[in-house]
């Protein structure tokens, strides 16, 4: 490990605590050395524990005790090692490529058009006629208009996921629109969580990866978060979540997620080609077990859910219910599919996938762990990668994750390129940015009981808490 702290100071020229400390505001850059130290310090002290217990196996053997349970943990420790340098080596060569920038780069071309950067004119100021409000009734076919002409709209600006988040979780929404000489020229789809365990807020989406402003000038995509905040206070929310494809000029921002993209080839042939070798080979194997792939609508549903819901009770995270995955498939039947590998009838690994414009997406994918060894998910993937070119997708969306995370890890060797992702914050009466998310260490308690919980069981529970965790 003394090396990479060695390769580290060398690319970024000072030891790296002290660069941090240094260049502040340098944001991609810094944000790279501190992941990269962590990580540096966390394989340190997996290689301090695996020492450890390497005495332990040789004490143990020397006493005429069990050694097996120890060795176990060893193998593990050092598998763990090995993903941590793999990570530190994937964020060295991201480091190398982005110091002396204090900008991220460009997104490459290769994008869909809403992860693309906006090119308004940040002088315009907003018109004496420009009014932001939520119209009541609601104009749907007008709103439904404007987000399908508008190049940055995603599959979640659509006005029918109101009525769905509304019919299956309780919250209400507050679709904004901003409008000029009676014309719209910017929306902003929001849903007020009320929960007495997590609060109250306004976010734009909640359960989906992005949603936030379409607006056709720089004046009204200021506007409609200002507005936005507004009725935030009104509704008693401590704040105001934008989940967003680009960067805006809000009080607080979490990049933590990055998007991960794979262009596509026009081609299956030319896919398996740009997969290379070793994946090529992961898949053959898993094909070899006489594995299955099917593709359908809501027929596929309940074996979905099957994969799904056990793969979160595995998680330690409460589920969304069966009716919500359904209600998605009748609302968007043009929109949305599933995908489902099996092995005889049993389903080993499933996604949920949904299309918008020249982009396939799959936001919610999961395997049965015991299975691993039989290659379900690698099966999975290439099966639905093969289906987005047949029906004509130029880009696959794998879905957000974390920089580092395994997640991150098997997208990446697919070739899917990462898409920075903005979670934009106006707060009322706090400076505290809302952390619910598993990473929060006050949820560790329940989410490891959660984790012991029969699969029925925490299908049952599981919708009541899910709601409120956006």
């Amino acid at each position: 490990m003394p090396k990479y702290r060695h390769q580290l100071a060398k690319i970024i020229g000072t030891e790296p605590t002290a660069y941090v400390a240094a260049n502040a505001s340098a944001q991609l850059t810094v944000e790279l050395v501190g992941k990269v130290l962590k990580l540096i310090q966390a394989s340190e002290q997996l290689q301090v524990d695996r020492k450890k217990m390497s005495r332990e196996i040789g004490a143990a053997k020397k006493a005429g005790q069990a050694a097996e349970p120890i060795i176990a943990q060893v193998a593990t420790i050092s598998g763990q090692i090995s993903e941590l340098d793999d990570t530190i080596a994937e964020c060295m060569t991201r480091l190398e490529q982005n110091i002396g920038t204090d900008e991220p780069a460009e997104p490459s071309s290769q994008m869909p058009e809403h992860f693309r950067a906006t090119d308004y004119d940040t002088n315009t100021a907003a018109g004496n006629d420009l009014k932001v409000s939520c119209e009541q009734p609601f104009p749907h076919e007008e709103w439904q208009t404007y987000v399908k002409q508008h190049s940055r709209s995603t599959a979640y600006h659509d006005a029918r996921w109101h009525q769905l988040i509304y019919d299956n979780f309780g919250h209400n929404p507050h679709y904004l629109i901003a409008r000029q000489s009676g014309r719209i020229v910017g929306v902003l789809p929001l849903i007020h969580i009320k929960s007495a365990l997590f609060g109250s807020s306004l976010i734009s989406l909640p359960y989906v990866n992005y949603s936030g402003v379409l607006a056709d000038d720089a004046a009204t995509a200021r506007q409609l978060p200002a507005v936005a905040q507004q009725l935030s206070r009104e509704l008693g929310a401590s704040h105001v979540e934008l989940r967003d494809t680009g960067n805006q000029n809000a009080a607080a921002t979490k990049t933590h997620k990055v998007s991960m993209i794979l262009p596509l080839p026009t081609s299956d042939e030319a896919l398996d080609r740009e997969l290379g070798s070793k994946l090529r080979a992961q898949v053959k194997r898993a094909s070899s077990h006489g594995l299955i792939f099917k593709f359908g609508g809501e027929e596929l549903v309940s074996s979905f859910y099957q994969v799904f819901s056990r793969n979160m009770r595995d998680l330690g995270t409460p589920v969304y219910s069966r009716r919500f995955f359904s209600d998605i498939i009748r609302t968007f039947p043009e929109k949305t599919s599933i995908a489902v590998v099996y092995q005889g009838e049993k389903p080993l690994a499933a996604g949920f996938l949904i299309a918008h414009n020249d982009k396939l997406e799959i936001p919610w994918a999961s395997s049965l762990r015991e299975f691993n060894h039989l290659g379900a998910n690698m099966f999975l993937y290439r099966s639905v990668l093969a289906k987005a070119i047949e029906l004509g997708h130029s880009f696959f969306d794998f879905g957000r994750s974390s920089i580092g995370a395994s997640t991150h890890k098997f997208k990446r060797q697919w070739g899917a390129q990462e898409h920075q992702l903005y979670w934009h914050y106006w707060l009322n009466d706090t400076d505290e940015l809302p952390e619910v998310n598993p990473q929060n260490p006050k949820y560790q308690l329940v989410i490891n009981i959660w984790k012991r919980l029969p699969v029925a069981l925490a299908n049952f529970i599981g919708p009541h808490v899910a709601k409120n965790l956006p």
